[in-house]
């Protein structure tokens, strides 16, 4: 009996590793073809957070950085596009082996934030795909990333 009670905690405990793990599948260094950049994904307390690290064309013709000028908040429009936050507050729903958060669209003419999906495809590249309240109402079929080995 103590062996099966044994047995059926370190099983328990096995699959609360697995979950945890599946979650952290989100972290990392992405890359975007489409953008030309890449987005590391890192663990906070329970969220998850992208940050732009890499941006192709990251200076202008001057050798200044390129700013993020469609920023909602004035003050923000001075900072690098390199270095903000494109992915927040976002967390793992086990139900759907998928994560929920904000996405901020710095390119766009707004600099608007929007809902965002994020999922991992069978290949093992990451989409995301943002969309205002209801996920029906998508802003496109998602931006897909792919991972980066970094060593």
């Amino acid at each position: 009996m103590k062996h099966l009670l044994l047995t059926i905690l370190f099983l328990n405990f096995c699959t609360l590793l697995f979950s945890q793990s599946k979650a952290d599948d989100i972290v990392g260094v992405w890359y975007s073809k489409v953008k030309e950049g890449n987005v590391q994904i890192f663990k906070n307390g329970e969220k998850y957070y992208g940050k732009l690290i890499y941006l192709k064309n990251a200076v202008d013709i001057d050798g200044k950085p390129v700013l993020d000028i469609n920023n909602p908040d004035k003050e923000k429009r001075k900072m690098p596009l390199v270095g903000i936050l494109l992915l927040k507050e976002i967390t793992f729903d086990d139900k759907k082996n998928s994560w929920k958060g904000k996405l901020y669209d710095y390119d766009g003419q707004k600099g608007n934030t929007y809902d965002s999906y994020l999922t991992i495809t069978k290949n093992g590249s990451l989409n995301i795909k943002g969309f205002w309240g209801i996920s029906f109402f998508g802003l496109n079929r998602g931006l897909t990333l792919k991972k980066v080995d970094v060593k």
